[in-house]
């Protein structure tokens, strides 16, 4: 069998006998084949390899010499016509070039890389000792330096470069699976050689500063940052980065975020990983919308464009009580298959009023997608660290129901762009990693109606369209009052529309029970969740019996300040409670009103207003 090494000096090796080229110039030119093994290389590039800008007059003739040269290694002869490779390395002419075919397990670079792979994919799903020894595997593939007693061109220079950065990238990765395992008293020695021989590379000097650390030797780890200060300073005029520093300050107050984790590293099992034709897929069911084309189509846009950055792509949807976010939400959710192939999940934060943990919703996250509940690491910071690694190399779309605060999803925001996050939430919600926040508007009057008789089934109230028209006027355009309302006529058919009107606007508590249809339930279940000092503001305008409110007639309601009182009404706004008109003067100059949804009003107990009665 043949071997060929690049990552050291260059050998050939047959059947356990060294039979690498001695002329220089051969073997630069295989070389260049192997580093591009199974893919044609071009003539110019061997020919700019070996002559660069000024190549002979004979370099076409001189260059198939060289691979007369190298058809005379044993194992890489011209293959028979009529037999093929046959799984054999073979150099072959191809149109425009030569090809080095060369079957799985001939190149120690691909080694090295089938490691590094197999390494990174254990580290995602958890499995850190496992990731631990296949990067260790993938290094002892390396002799020492890419190609150390080569003269090299420009293009295999280049690969050569490539080769040794690929090895550092797995050197760090291999190096934070062994910190992870709370291995740093064996890294201090490696790390302090590592770091003098790359005086200026601060991710490694960060990673003997940490060792330190754990290890009780703080002193050394602020000397360690002291050092390579100075040397990027002298050398290069730059500061330490902001991640070196972060951790110098870390160092130097003792901060216990940088003790080892007490979960340390979870180990999951093969049986654990979800397969990848078999893509996890946790949403709700589907449900027929009216009205909302626009929306879809936006929020489609927003989660499947193109984007300039490597950031995810990340929409914030929020609407009134009622409006269908969480439907909304999902609908967009299972038209997205093609866009995210690796998996779509939805998880809720729960009821407003007692919303559940940060923690919870990423252990069902996790649960998902092939974790045990079991072996999940206890913190926050843990889990989320998890669910990073499984999203890292795949695209999938997330989606978080019943979010009132940009706090509660900071750990569900994918770290790549190749997943986006769809938050459905009851509250305005903006960031730079949120988005663009979507309204979901009220639907016009006309769907409102339409599906209030959909629900119905047919003729029931064609013969009271007033009372139709009222109705879909105290719903406010909401689907899900509207529904609701249509619910608790089918339990109760022996009563009309106006019957149903009158007893919603009965001015007597009435106990809203999520069991049972009642029109007020959306906006109950909003108001729940809100500040006690919400809730008692939104009693107060209620109670006040005024549909449009100024700041000034406002304050005079809840007895405060201006401002006070202009900040209440905006918080109100942002929830979605209160509703904004512009006003004008008839100047150039506008102002604000806001409006109490008649639903809310009603809701809270408020007699009717004389345009509902």
């Amino acid at each position: 069998m043949l071997q060929i090494g690049l990552l050291g000096t260059l050998q050939v090796v047959h059947e356990g006998v060294h039979v690498t080229p001695s002329a220089p110039k051969v073997r630069q030119v295989l070389a260049l084949l192997a580093l591009r093994a199974n893919t044609t290389v071009p003539l110019h590039q061997l020919v700019e390899e070996l002559w660069e800008e000024r190549p002979p007059c004979s370099a076409a003739t001189t260059l198939q010499t060289y691979i007369y040269q190298l058809r005379k290694l044993p194992g890489l002869c011209e293959p028979r016509p009529s037999g093929g490779t046959g799984g054999s390395p073979a150099l072959l002419t191809t149109p425009g070039g030569y090809r080095l075919s060369l079957p799985q397990g001939c190149l120690d670079a691909q080694q090295f890389t089938d490691l590094a792979t197999r390494g990174r994919q254990a580290m995602e799903r958890g499995a850190v000792a496992e990731a631990a020894d296949l990067l260790h595997g993938a290094l002892a593939v390396w002799r020492g330096p890419a190609l150390s007693d080569l003269a090299p061109g420009p293009i295999v220079g280049i690969d050569a470069l490539r080769l040794e950065e690929q090895r550092y990238e797995v050197l760090e990765e291999r190096i934070d699976a062994d910190l992870l395992l709370g291995r740093h008293h064996r890294l201090i020695s490696e790390l302090t050689g590592l770091a003098a021989d790359n005086p200026t590379r601060e991710g490694l000097h960060a990673k003997l500063m940490l060792s330190l650390y754990r290890a009780g030797r703080r002193p050394d780890a602020l000397e360690v940052f002291q050092r390579i200060r100075r040397v990027l300073t002298r050398e290069l005029g730059l500061e330490p980065c902001a991640e070196l520093q972060r951790l110098h300050q870390q160092v130097l107050a003792g901060d216990r975020g940088l003790d080892l984790p007490v979960e340390r590293a979870t180990v999951i099992g093969a049986h654990a990983a979800v397969a990848d034709s078999e893509p996890p897929v946790t949403l709700p069911p589907d449900v027929p919308l009216r009205g909302r084309a626009a929306e879809i189509s936006r929020i489609t846009r927003l989660l499947t464009e193109p984007g300039g950055t490597d950031r995810a792509r990340c929409v914030a949807v929020a609407g009134p009580p009622g409006a269908g976010v969480t439907a909304l939400a999902v609908a967009v959710a299972h038209r997205l298959g093609d866009a995210f192939p690796d998996g779509r999940l939805y998880v809720t934060f729960g009821d407003p009023a007692a919303p559940r943990t940060a923690e919870d919703v990423l252990a069902d996250l996790l649960e998902a997608v092939g974790c045990r509940r079991s072996d999940l690491p206890t913190t926050r910071s843990g889990r989320a660290r998890m669910l990073q690694a499984w999203l890292a190399p795949r695209r999938v779309l997330l989606v978080a129901d019943d979010v009132a605060a940009a706090h509660q999803v900071t750990d569900l925001v994918p770290g790549h762009a190749g997943s986006a996050l769809l938050v459905a939430g009851y509250r305005r919600l903006c960031g730079g990693q949120l988005g663009t926040p979507v309204d979901v508007p009220p639907l016009p009057a006309d769907l409102s109606g339409e599906l209030l008789l959909e629900a119905l089934g047919g003729n029931r109230l064609l013969d009271d369209p007033s009372s139709l028209r009222r109705m879909v006027d105290l719903c406010g355009g909401l689907p899900g009052p509207v529904l609701e309302a249509a619910d608790l006529l089918a339990l109760r058919p022996h009563w009309s529309m106006r019957q149903l009107i009158d007893w919603m606007g009965r001015d007597r508590p009435t106990t809203v029970s999520p069991q049972r249809p009642h029109p007020f339930h959306h906006v109950v279940r909003r108001c729940r969740g809100l500040a006690p000092h919400l809730r008692e503001v939104l009693g107060k305008l209620a109670g006040a019996g005024e549909g449009v409110l100024t700041v000034e007639n406002a304050a005079h309601v809840l007895g405060t300040g201006l401002d006070e009182t202009e900040e209440l009404l905006e918080e109100l706004v942002e929830f979605l409670l209160l509703e904004v008109d512009l006003v004008s003067d008839g100047s150039s100059e506008r102002y604000f009103q806001y409006r109490l949804p008649a639903l809310l009003r009603t809701a809270l107990r408020v007699p009717m207003t004389p345009a509902y009665t």
